[in-house]
């Protein structure tokens, strides 16, 4: 027969003290213990930290196709529109009491900005678009803390443009088992964001956000940390529900193969251009050097 535990008079069971003064923290940088200028130069070195990877793959890309890396005003425009309706989007949404919303899919257009153009830049308009979150209520303790729940969540966005669209892909039909086979490529990108993205709010939590209650144990701040930021799961699944829609589209699907192929094409004829005014450089130089003699 097991036996069962006797409480004493003066034992009691653990439980978590909240502070007195707690209470729900006005988001701003009221709270950051860091100079701001400590914070901008952390913020600067994150960033070239964040363009080396990116010159890598541009590096890489030249030598396997031999096209340069360009930023096109087809490619600004897209970027730019992209940008300002997931920015408008993450205004919309649930609010939690200690940060973070659940947004009805604001990553969206940035996700589907870097399927089509790729990871580099993807990464430019994930750079902006982090920039641009640090203005909307940020919460930030510290510079790791701002690393954590800020800079690589959502520079992770880039990962999406890992896998990116190839132009070979065959029209949608309107299924969305259907976009989900032929667009994997997507797919597998949206997961990696959402590890690294979840991964990173969880350290953030277990290493910042338990000064808003009193001693606990580990393993309850471990477990409060992952239940807490998992909004950031509902987030993507409500992205990725909404992407099966977009990409399951046969007008979206035609409309952004034919600017995939323009742009292509475009590239490729600047590229031309460029060598035929080389050339002719060349021949003239050959003439005048004749004609010189």
């Amino acid at each position: 027969m097991p036996i069962m535990p006797v409480l004493l008079e003066d034992e009691s069971l653990p439980s978590i003290t909240v502070e007195p003064e707690f209470k729900t923290p006005e988001f701003g940088f009221g709270y950051v213990e860091s100079e701001p200028w400590v914070l901008v130069l952390f913020l600067l070195g994150v960033i070239a930290i964040i363009a080396i990877p990116v010159v890598i793959y541009s590096i890489v890309q030249y030598k396997r196709s031999g096209k340069k890396f360009e930023f096109t005003t087809r490619d600004l425009v897209f970027g730019a529109l992209c940008l300002s309706m997931s920015y408008v989007m993450s205004f919309i949404g649930i609010g939690l009491n200690l940060g973070g919303t659940i947004t009805f899919a604001s990553i969206l257009p940035i996700t589907i900005y870097c399927y089509y153009f790729g990871y580099a830049k993807g990464a430019i308009v994930s750079v902006a678009y982090m920039l641009l979150q640090l203005t909307q209520q940020p919460y930030i303790v510290s510079p790791w803390s701002m690393l954590l729940d800020y800079l690589i969540p959502y520079f992770a966005l880039s990962a999406v443009g890992i896998f990116s669209y190839n132009g070979k892909i065959k029209p949608a039909t309107g299924s969305k088992r259907f976009a989900l086979l032929s667009h994997k490529g997507y797919y597998v990108g949206m997961l990696i964001y959402v590890v690294i993205r979840y991964a990173s709010h969880i350290m953030s939590g277990i290493l910042f956000w338990n000064l808003w209650y009193g001693p606990a144990a580990f393993e309850f701040i471990v477990g409060y940390s992952f239940a807490y930021n998992s909004f950031c799961i509902i987030d993507w699944a409500i992205a990725i529900v909404a992407s099966l829609a977009l990409l399951s589209s046969i007008s979206f699907d035609k409309f952004m193969h034919s600017s995939f192929t323009v742009r292509k094409k475009t590239s490729q004829e600047g590229a031309d251009r460029g060598v035929g005014t080389q050339a002719d450089g060349l021949t003239d130089t050959d003439t005048g050097t004749e004609n010189h003699k």
